[in-house]
């Protein structure tokens, strides 16, 4: 099957260390080595905190780890106070350092870190308080982040879009353009007649360098949306180059939520190759999703969150070859 799409706080101190780092994740090159996947089991990190959506950005000294911080401290799901964008560093996913808040409280969902146009930009969400819109944090070298910044807020409008809601950014480096994937959501009905809330993925590219102009591709139907295998949609998507095409991995459905596949020669045109069959683990029981890839070496790596069978939510490393066949790490 193909699918297109036609048509178009002040400053927060990071931890010191960090030299400069590549534009994206698919060029990321190493300066000390390949990650040692000797010593590590799964869920390589466990927090107090439940952690969702993790983003990774290769280092000269090791790895930052963005992520969505969510607490229950203060309340409930829904209390915009338990959410925060999280940045913590580590050099060999067994030690976890300087972990500290990027974004005030009411963000989640980090994505890709890209360099644009002379500084680093890292996109994200408000959550969960509607209505939900994009936003994108700034640093002029991964040390400082500017306050949140909202962009693309014209998505919200866009008429597949019905709940006006916008999450889940992805950016991606394409030359001199900057493409977002982003999930927008509507009310559908099923095969039974149960109305669902849904999921959808749209689509769109700037080669704005501050980022206020936006072509959306999307406009009419979204990139990706309901099928049989996701009733109730899609999100998470991550989108990285393999040899002459780009792969996407995104979480498929939402109550049954698992792995999926597509490719794509130009960033628009996508050609869907289904389910990625992967093992269940005990800290990924209940659910999986969320999946974040980069390359190192002769591998790719897969870091991805899972929630085990009393709900809490943590991080495990899977690996591959060719960015389509993945294996876990083992268990503890």
């Amino acid at each position: 099957m193909i699918i297109g799409s036609k048509g178009t706080l002040p400053a927060i101190a990071l931890a010191a260390g960090i030299a400069s780092a590549l534009a994206t994740h698919a060029e990321t090159r190493l300066a000390d080595g390949p990650l040692d996947l000797r010593q590590l089991r799964n869920p390589v990190w466990t927090s107090v905190d439940n952690l969702r959506d993790p983003s990774v950005l290769k280092v000269p000294d090791g790895y930052r780890v963005y992520y969505s911080r969510l607490t229950t401290t203060n309340g409930t799901w829904s209390d915009p106070r338990n959410w925060t964008v999280a940045d913590v560093f580590t050099r060999d996913f067994v030690r976890f350092e300087s972990d500290r808040n990027v974004s005030p409280k009411g963000h989640a969902s980090p994505g890709d870190v890209v360099k644009w146009h002379g500084r680093f930009i890292l996109p994200y969400q408000t959550y969960p308080a509607p209505p939900t819109q994009l936003c994108y944090s700034e640093s002029p070298d991964l040390l400082t982040w500017s306050g949140p910044k909202i962009f693309l807020a014209e998505a919200r409008l866009l008429p597949w879009n019905t709940l006006k809601r916008i999450i889940d950014p992805t950016l991606v480096l394409d030359g001199e353009t900057l493409h977002c994937y982003f999930v927008g959501s509507a009310n559908v009905t099923n095969a039974a007649g149960k109305v669902l809330r849904a999921n959808l993925l749209g689509h769109a590219l700037t080669r704005d360098p501050k980022l206020e102009q936006w072509e959306i591709l999307s406009t009419k139907a979204p990139l990706l949306g309901v099928s049989e295998r996701a009733p109730d949609g899609v999100e998470n998507v991550m989108v990285f180059r393999t040899d002459d095409h780009w792969t996407m991995i995104y979480s498929e459905g939402l109550a049954d939520q698992h792995l999926a596949l597509a490719t794509s020669t130009d960033l628009r045109d996508w050609k869907l190759a289904g389910p990625i069959q992967i093992a269940r683990q005990k800290w990924m029981a209940r659910k999986y999703g969320a999946p974040f890839v980069w390359h190192e070496a002769d591998r790719w790596l897969m870091i991805l969150m899972g929630e085990n069978a009393t709900g809490r939510t943590t991080f495990g490393l899977l690996t591959s070859t060719d960015g389509q066949r993945w294996t876990l790490l083992p268990e503890k």
